[in-house]
């Protein structure tokens, strides 16, 4: 009888301490009789509790900031995890009181973005989406650009009444992927060179492929070299290109366009007779584009000597 009462107040302890959020142990030995059943159960609650205490720990102090917001102007913030200080700089308080919406947490520039990505998303009834990344502005006055994820809460009308999700700091990924797209611009150029190969004549070999946004880049570029220059012709040196095919051919015939359009001629060399017969078919010869098999046949024709 003492050992079931026992038993009886050791449940009644735990139980109490899970109702608390204390951290509690599961019950070592659960005996075969009725109680035993109820040990058992117990037990598993335990299990589900310390589940749950791990999760809480892992929002209170990882990397990742839990919301959950109301779907009106602003999005007051009803909950979100102790760690908001860590990643924001505002405290904890500012959003418990109402006095920290999240709207004025991101960055004036990316709020009209994020809010139409929001409504959008309602208005297509969306359970979930993700944002693209945006900026949000610390208390310290240094921007960060976040990941958010979000989940769309509705009432039993089917009308979204909040938004759970959370956000996460992904600055440094952007600044990687800035860097490296800086750097490839970078080899792209290099790629294609601008040389100032005589009074008023500018060459730009192209070299590997040769693809729509790296034309329009070298078209820019070009563009800028020839009003810099006053250049009155512009060489397109074809000879280190891996591969010539009708796209490729557009790509360069709306390059040189663009130069006409400042008063400047524009010859393609290096051109082998399968793409001077391709130079045929598109009709390119009717553009004002001179062609030809080399560079120096170019540098020949753009100082007004007789190509051989």
């Amino acid at each position: 009888m003492a050992d079931h009462e026992e038993r009886l107040a050791e449940l009644a302890a735990r139980v109490s301490d899970m109702a608390a959020g204390k951290s509690v142990s599961p019950i070592a030995a659960p005996g075969g009789d009725g109680l035993g059943a109820v040990e058992r159960a117990v037990n598993v609650l335990v299990g589900r509790v310390q589940a749950r205490q791990q999760e809480h720990l892992l929002f209170s102090v990882g990397p990742v900031v839990v919301f959950r917001w109301q779907a009106v102007e602003g999005w007051p913030v009803e909950y979100v995890s102790p760690n908001v200080e860590a990643l924001t700089g505002h405290p904890l308080a500012e959003f418990a009181s109402g006095a920290r919406p999240y709207a004025s947490l991101v960055h004036p520039d990316d709020l009209a973005r994020v809010s139409e990505e929001v409504s959008s998303n309602i208005a297509a009834d969306a359970a979930w989406f993700v944002h693209l990344p945006y900026r949000i502005r610390r208390a310290d006055g240094r921007t960060l650009w976040v990941s958010d994820y979000t989940v769309s809460l509705r009432d039993d009308a089917g009308k979204v009444t909040h938004f759970f999700g959370y956000i996460m700091d992904i600055s440094d990924q952007v600044e990687q992927m800035s860097r490296l797209s800086a750097q490839e611009r970078a080899i792209e150029r290099l790629a294609s060179p601008i040389l100032q190969v005589g009074r008023g004549v500018l060459a730009m070999p192209v070299l590997g492929e040769l693809g729509g946004s790296r034309a329009a880049r070298m078209t820019d570029d070009l563009l800028a070299a020839i009003g810099r220059t006053r250049a009155h012709t512009a060489i397109l040196d074809l000879t280190g290109l891996v591969d010539v095919d009708t796209a490729t051919l557009e790509h360069l015939l709306r390059i040189t366009r663009a130069a006409g359009l400042l008063g400047c001629r524009g010859i393609l060399s290096g051109i082998s007779p399968a793409v001077a017969t391709m130079i045929v078919r598109l009709g390119l010869g009717e553009h004002g584009i001179t062609a030809v098999a080399t560079l120096q046949d170019a540098l020949e024709s753009a100082l007004g000597q007789r190509v051989r």
